[in-house]
C-alpha cells in the first residue's frame, strides 16, 4: 500500500502544478465558451471538480486518519489561494463565488475520502 501511495504523492504535487499553470496562464478565449450558461452552478462546476480531486487525493496520501494533516491542509490552502493569485494577474478576474466552488469542492473531496476511509476501508 506504501508503493501506491507513494505513486498518489507523485500525482498529487503534479496535479497541483496543474492547476497553478491552469489557473495563472493567459486565456484564450476557448476554454470558457461554457460559461455562456445562465446556471452559476453549471458556470463553476469545473472548480468543484478539479478541487473535489484535489481534497480526495490529498485524504488518500495521508498517513493518519485525520484532516489535520500536511497534505489536507496544503490541500485547502491552494484551493483558497489560487484565486486570489488572480488579484495580482492583470489577465484574469477575482471572482468570489470562484473560491467558493474550489473550497467547497476541496472540503467535499476531503470529507468523502474521510467518510470511505472510516467507514468502508476500516483497516487503512
Amino acid at each position: 500500500m506504501d508503493l501506491l501511495r507513494n505513486i498518489f504523492k507523485f500525482l498529487y504535487f503534479i496535479y497541483i502544478l496543474i492547476i497553478i499553470v491552469m489557473y495563472t496562464k493567459v486565456p484564450d478565449g476557448n476554454w470558457d465558451s461554457y460559461k455562456n450558461v445562465d446556471n452559476i452552478i453549471m458556470q463553476n462546476l469545473d472548480h468543484f471538480i478539479l478541487f473535489f480531486l484535489l481534497g480526495s487525493i490529498a485524504m488518500f496520501i495521508s498517513k493518519k486518519l485525520s484532516i489535520y494533516n500536511n497534505y489536507v491542509v496544503s490541500a485547502v490552502l491552494i484551493s483558497t489561494l489560487i484565486e486570489f493569485i488572480h488579484l495580482f494577474l492583470s489577465y484574469r478576474g477575482f471572482e468570489s463565488i470562484d473560491v467558493l466552488f474550489n473550497i467547497t469542492g476541496c472540503l467535499f473531496g476531503i470529507m468523502s475520502l474521510y467518510y470511505v476511509r472510516r467507514k468502508v476501508w476500516k483497516n487503512y
